[in-house]
């Protein structure tokens, strides 16, 4: 077995499950100290994805923000996502590598079983963390609306907008929550690019007006 998994086919899928390995340990020591590094971590570095938005709005999304609801990241505390995606990448790999053993008597060059294993990886991250999201707890205490957005920073993440064309940007709610949504200036004539600090102020619809910094 350990020559299985120490095998040069098998490296990327051992490296994944060293690390979901080392941050199950690292919590343990935590917990034991009273403390949370899955909390504490996820309370610094969650994702929220603005629900309000419509995927098949006439307004379409594009960068991260599909792919990531699509993900579960949105659902799911971050670090719970990141273990899940590298459980799920080391476990299909060594399950076609393993197939792969008992068919031909020799694994896979990693130049096929890394594609395969990354794409069977996604799927399961939208299945599987949409079945670990509905078991979970929901933590009520940081929910809000999407409207209490208004006054709040938010960062174009990519694109141009201008009046009529929205882009996506990023704003951190009043618990440092991310939520990502649709961004357009509220005057003609006005540009936002990459990286420009906008306040919002109203939502229309899908999209939020908003004003340079």
């Amino acid at each position: 077995m350990l020559a299985f998994l120490s095998a040069h086919g098998n490296v990327p899928f051992s490296i994944a499950l060293v690390i979901v390995i080392m941050l199950g340990t690292f919590e343990l020591i935590a917990m034991i100290a009273g403390l949370s590094i899955f909390s504490a971590l996820d309370n610094s570095l969650s994702v929220d994805i603005d629900t309000d938005v419509d995927m098949e709005a006439e307004t379409s999304i594009t960068g991260m923000t599909g792919l990531l609801g699509w993900l579960c990241l949105d659902r799911l505390p971050l670090l719970i996502w990141l273990v899940l995606i590298l459980s799920s990448f080391a476990i299909a790999g060594y399950v076609i590598n393993f197939t792969s053993l008992q068919i031909s008597a020799g694994l896979l060059p990693q130049l096929i079983t890394v594609p395969i294993a990354f794409i069977i990886t996604l799927i399961s991250s939208h299945f599987l963390g949409n079945a670990v999201a509905n078991i979970l707890p929901k933590n009520e205490t940081s929910a809000i609306s999407v409207d209490s957005l208004v006054g709040c920073v938010a960062t174009i993440t990519q694109g141009r907008a201008v009046k009529g064309m929205p882009t996506e940007a990023v704003a951190r709610d009043e618990f440092q929550q991310k939520h990502y949504v649709l961004v357009e200036p509220e005057r003609l004539g006005i540009e936002f690019v990459r990286g420009t600090e906008v306040v919002l102020l109203a939502r229309k619809g899908k999209v939020w007006t908003a004003t340079q910094i």
